[in-house]
């Protein structure tokens, strides 16, 4: 089964954040293949193939981070991509507030996780919440979107989650297994 670990942020956001959406999927059309809402999430570690054995140990491992969330928000304050606009292939939510906050968590996770013989990742951690993908290869962003102003969205952190993430034809399936 594949895992990740990932924050959830509350419903309330992430219905102004598809609203805010609404624009930018009028102009960029067919070009990319939104992520549904229900999906939206900021992913802290990717496991990738896991065995049974591994899952409960994730699931020991969350259980013995302190997660202190209560009344945590964050702000996401504009649309960027991966590799950059210029050539956006993954269109996201950068996140401004509450960016060190996701970091330090995700240094806590990964410092955890290490004690269950999971291997630290080799990739610098960026918070972001994934919009869409690409469909046709790189595409320039509309400068109309890169106003600072464009986006300024608090999200209340709910939790964090174990999740299994099942492929199919139609776009990823994802299952919480456990939520802290």
């Amino acid at each position: 089964m594949r895992l990740f670990i990932a924050v959830d942020i509350n419903s309330r956001s992430k219905n102004l954040i598809d609203k805010k959406l609404d624009l930018i999927k009028t102009d960029l059309k067919s070009h990319f293949k939104w992520v549904n809402k229900d999906q939206w999430h900021l992913t802290l570690k990717f496991i990738g193939e896991s065995s049974e054995v591994e899952k409960n140990k994730l699931i020991e491992a969350l259980k013995n981070i302190e997660f202190i969330s209560k009344n945590r928000y964050i702000n996401f304050n504009k649309i960027d991509a991966f590799p950059d606009l210029e050539r956006a292939k993954v269109l996201y939510l950068a996140v401004d507030e509450g960016e060190d906050f996701l970091k330090n968590l995700h240094q806590n996770l990964e410092a955890e996780l290490k004690k269950y013989g999971f291997a630290k990742s080799d990739r610098n951690f960026i918070p972001h919440l994934t919009l869409g993908r690409s469909k046709n290869g790189p595409l320039k962003i509309n400068d109309k979107f890169r106003d600072p102003n464009f986006i300024n969205i608090f999200a209340e952190i709910e939790a964090v989650t174990l999740y299994q993430s099942k492929l199919k034809p139609e776009g990823p399936e994802y299952i919480k297994l456990i939520s802290i």
